[in-house]
C-alpha cells in the first residue's frame, strides 16, 4: 500500500506526457506514409499530383501537361496555334490509271498490235473512287494521331475495298509548324490496312494541309502507291480547331 500511494502523485504529470508521445507518433507515421490514405485521395508523385493532364474539346484531345515534372515539361515548346491543333474532314478522289508506261512497254515488243493493246488497256483499267473521312491531331509540333478511313471502288462497282491508314509517326521527330496562309507539309510513316488486314507497315507518306481548307496525301511507297494508280489522295476540311478549341473554319452564308 505504501508503494501504491507513493505512485499516485505522479499520475497528473504522466498524463500530459502520454498525450505528447501519442501526437508525435501520429505525426511521424503520417510523414513516412504509414497512415493509409482515404479511398478518394488522388495518388501523388513527389510534389506533383497525378500524371500528364489533358484538355478535352469534344473530339479534340490535346496532350497538355499543366505542371512541370522533373524538368521534362521545360524541354517541350510552348503551346500555340501553330503547333497544337485538331482538324478533320472528308476524302473524295477520282483515281485515274496511267496507262502510258504499259502501252509503251508493250509497243516495243509488237508495234503492229499497238492500237489493239491500247483499247484493251483502257477497257480493263477502270478509274477508282475514294470516299471516306480523315482526322489529324497535332500537339506541340508532333502528330499524336492521324487516321484515314475510306472505301476504294472501281467505277464499274465490281472491285471494292475498305482502306485504313493509321499509326502515323513524324519523320525523325521533325516538328510541325502550321501556316494558316500557306501549305503545311507533314512527313512521316504510317501503317495501311486493306479489308481489316495489315498490308504495309511504316510506309513513307506526306500529308499536306493547304491553308485550312484542303488535304493532300502523297504515298511514297511503290507497293502502296500502285493501289491508288500512283495518284494523290485528296480531301477537304470541315473542321479546324486551335489549342483552345476555337473553330477556325467558318462558312459564311452567301448573301
Amino acid at each position: 500500500m505504501g508503494n501504491r500511494s507513493s505512485f499516485l502523485p505522479l499520475l497528473p504529470g504522466l498524463f500530459p506526457l502520454t498525450l505528447i508521445f501519442t501526437f508525435l507518433l501520429l505525426f511521424i507515421s503520417s510523414d513516412l506514409g504509414l497512415v493509409a490514405s482515404s479511398a478518394n485521395q488522388e495518388p501523388t508523385l513527389g510534389n506533383h499530383v497525378g500524371l500528364a493532364q489533358g484538355m478535352n474539346y469534344n473530339d479534340l484531345l490535346l496532350s497538355i501537361n499543366t505542371q512541370t515534372n522533373g524538368g521534362i515539361d521545360e524541354e517541350l515548346p510552348p503551346i500555340n496555334n501553330s503547333n497544337t491543333f485538331y482538324t478533320k474532314g472528308l476524302l473524295s478522289t477520282v483515281l485515274f490509271p496511267d496507262n502510258s508506261e504499259i502501252i509503251q512497254n508493250l509497243s516495243r515488243h509488237n508495234p503492229a498490235s499497238l492500237n489493239q493493246t491500247s483499247e484493251s488497256v483502257v477497257l480493263h483499267n477502270f478509274q477508282k473512287l475514294v470516299s471516306g473521312t480523315w482526322s489529324l491531331n497535332v500537339s506541340r509540333g508532333l502528330v499524336t494521331d492521324f487516321h484515314a478511313n475510306f472505301k476504294l471502288l472501281t467505277v464499274n462497282g465490281i472491285e471494292k475495298h475498305f482502306i485504313e491508314i493509321l499509326n502515323f509517326q513524324n519523320s525523325n521527330g521533325s516538328p510541325v509548324t502550321f501556316n494558316q496562309f500557306s501549305n503545311t507539309p507533314i512527313n512521316g510513316y504510317a501503317d495501311i490496312k486493306i479489308d481489316d488486314e495489315l498490308f504495309q507497315s511504316k510506309f513513307p507518306l506526306t500529308i499536306q494541309i493547304f491553308k485550312i481548307n484542303t488535304i493532300v496525301i502523297t504515298i511514297k511507297d511503290e507497293a502502296v502507291s500502285d493501289i491508288f494508280y500512283n495518284n494523290n489522295l485528296l480531301g477537304i476540311t470541315d473542321s479546324f480547331k486551335n489549342f483552345k478549341g476555337d473553330e477556325l473554319l467558318i462558312f459564311e452564308d452567301e448573301k
